[in-house]
């Protein structure tokens, strides 16, 4: 029974969460009950949960409280804090937390029950929720788990793992499932999950065969055991990881055998090649694609397929791929838009080649503007600006949710301000989304004004959506060391959203987030005395990366394109990313092998020509912006 009781009392629990109403917070007694969540100290967590009643932050003190003793919670008081604070940031994550404690407890009807409530599940709840349906007899569950799982390569929490374990005590698997998802397993080294597999196969697979096809694939080619099942397998496990050493040595051998494979396994050979010689802008890897046909071919694969279509200019294999895409993805923009490209020599098909681009240019995103090159009509203005009126302000501060984020905001509490905003905006209508967005320009909060504003969808404020803060220091810059302002403000609103002490991963930090060591580099050129703390001085930034993208520049020899993809991967990249022939802007673009990279540019692109037009630097054209793309030397 879903309030079955579990043998504990909520005591104060209930009786402060059962409250209701928004005052202003007390910051104090709020960061209090924050630091004694932090060490667990239910004591102080009870007082502070009664205490806030009624404040801005009266959720995080309940939430606080109830999470820390979750396993000792009967199910009531988890339902009383979801009914009390719903649409909430922390009612979403509350329940997530639930349903992997009921899901530890095997209590599959409660998570079923629980799971309806979740509106972002993670990989782990969606696992465990398909385990909760086919431990409670749903037919339809085990079907679905093997369309969405059972073929999935990447890394995935142990509660999936567990349900392809499950899975395999069901009927839905077919002979080839299991021969497909071994044969995955083997590429990947996973010997265990390959031993279980060859077992449900019937195939006696050696652990320390695998291993040693793993650490030297290379012998493996050599004298290869193709005359039987498992031979096969490790024969293209071992091609799957020699292929990336050496592409030409693994031709060889492939051509050496691939007669003896079947219709099945021979496809598949040939595209383990493909998809390596399509990453290396290798031109033979469309010949090998079309190869591949007549195996298990997933979307993400085709869409390689395509790639190496449009790096040659082949317009007909590029149609016959896109062709082959699941329904859902040939309505993508991306590949409605090169379904018309590779059909514009086609006369027979010019109207429906039109029809393509004149849907694509209603937007004006990266596809709606080369859309428009494409049709010969250069955008020359933005979309009318929508006021926000006091109405639309008095809604935005009326909703908890915003404001809550923008008090934690001030408070520098960034992970849950930004947490709370999206949260907030996420079924916002265009009104509430400018009225935030401005509200949250005027605090300089301009990364979730930028959010915010991006998500229109009838009425616009490019004031809003590209942003100019630091306007006299980054135009001045950028007239300074003759480079475009509009690009400049393309890359740091792609880099940083303006968010002066952003840092990556890698340790690029500030607005147009440098590495340590190009920003040294770039202070010694201009003989400043180089310190650690300037990537995040806002005036330093901008002019240290404005010095770089101008000297990326001139070392790619004036191809903005070129120089855009190598302020994100690298100068010596962007160039091998050439070819020996000139390339149109948008093919060397879409053949970016580095998918951070192709869309970091394109988004690059889109930024500056808008940044162009509110710089009134006249009508845009994002083909000519990104400029052409000289053969390599």
């Amino acid at each position: 029974m879903l309030l079955k009781k579990l043998g504990f009392t909520v005591g104060i629990l209930c009786a402060s969460i059962c409250t209701s109403g928004v005052a202003s917070a007390d910051d104090k007694d709020f960061l209090a009950a924050r630091e004694a969540y932090r060490i667990s100290d239910l004591p102080a967590l009870a007082e502070y949960s009664t205490k806030l009643q009624g404040d801005l932050f009266g959720v995080y003190a309940d939430y606080y409280l109830l999470s820390r003793q979750l396993d000792k919670v009967d199910p009531i008081a988890v339902i009383t804090f979801l009914q009390k604070y719903p649409d909430t940031w922390l009612a979403e994550k509350l329940r997530g937390e639930w349903l992997l404690l009921l899901a530890k407890r095997q209590d599959w009807t409660n998570y079923r029950h629980f799971y309806n409530g979740l509106l972002r599940p993670e990989p782990e709840h969606k696992c465990y929720n398909y385990t909760a349906r086919i431990k409670t007899d749903d037919k339809t569950a085990a079907e679905e788990a093997r369309t969405e799982f059972w073929f999935n390569t990447k890394d995935l929490p142990t509660p999936c793992d567990e349900l392809l374990l499950l899975l395999q005590q069901t009927n839905v698997l077919t002979q080839d499932d299991y021969l497909l998802r071994f044969r995955l397993a083997v590429q990947n080294g996973n010997t265990a999950l390959a031993r279980i597999l060859a077992g449900k196969l019937g195939i006696d697979v050696p652990p320390k065969l695998i291993e040693q096809m793993a650490k030297n694939p290379q012998k493996y080619l050599t004298r290869p055991d193709v005359e039987t099942a498992i031979g096969h397998e490790l024969y293209l496990a071992a091609l799957h990881r020699y292929v990336r050493q050496d592409l030409n040595q693994a031709l060889t051998y492939w051509q050496s055998v691939q007669k003896r494979f079947n219709s099945e396994d021979r496809p598949y050979g040939w595209r383990l090649l493909a998809l390596t010689a399509v990453k290396k802008q290798d031109i033979r890897a469309v010949d090998w694609f079309k190869l591949s046909e007549g195996t298990y071919w997933p979307d993400e694969d085709r869409e390689w397929a395509i790639r190496s279509a449009i790096r040659v200019q082949q317009w007909d294999a590029v149609l016959a791929f896109i062709n082959r895409l699941s329904a859902d993805k040939q309505q993508e923009r991306v590949w409605k838009y090169w379904r018309a490209r590779s059909m514009e020599g086609n006369a027979e098909k010019a109207k429906i080649v039109q029809a393509i681009y004149n849907g694509l240019a209603v937007d004006d995103d990266y596809y709606g503007l080369l859309a428009r090159d494409r049709l010969g009509n250069r955008i020359s203005n933005q979309p009318k600006t929508y006021a926000v009126t006091e109405q639309d302000k008095q809604l935005s501060n009326q909703n908890v949710g915003l404001q809550r984020a923008l008090a934690l905001y001030t408070l520098d509490l960034r992970t849950e301000a930004v947490r709370e905003w999206n949260w907030s905006l996420r079924n916002a209508d265009d009104k509430l989304l400018l009225a935030a967005a401005e509200q949250a320009a005027n605090v300089r909060w301009y990364d979730r004004a930028i959010y915010a504003a991006d998500r229109t969808k009838q009425l616009h404020s490019y004031s809003l959506r590209y942003l100019t803060p630091y306007k006299e220091i980054t135009r001045g810059y950028a007239q300074e060391l003759g480079v475009d302002p509009a690009w400049v403000y393309g890359l740091i609103r792609q880099e940083s959203r303006f968010i002066t002490n952003a840092k990556s991963t890698v340790g690029a930090g500030g607005l147009m987030q440098l590495m340590p060591t190009t920003a040294q580099w770039v202070a010694n050129r201009l003989k400043i005395p180089y310190h650690a703390g300037m990537v995040n001085e806002v005036g330093m930034n901008v002019r240290l990366g404005t010095y770089y993208i101008g000297h990326v520049f001139q070392q790619l020899g004036n191809q903005p394109v070129l120089a855009t993809a190598g302020y994100n991967a690298g100068p010596s990249r962007a160039r091998q990313w050439q070819a020996s022939t000139p390339l149109p802007v948008d093919v060397y673009t879409e053949t970016i092998p580095f998918l951070e990279t192709r869309d970091y540019v394109k988004k690059v692109m889109t930024n500056a020509v808008h940044y162009g037009l509110g710089f009134e630097q006249g009508s845009q054209s994002i083909t000519e912006r990104m400029g052409k793309v000289i053969p390599a030397r």
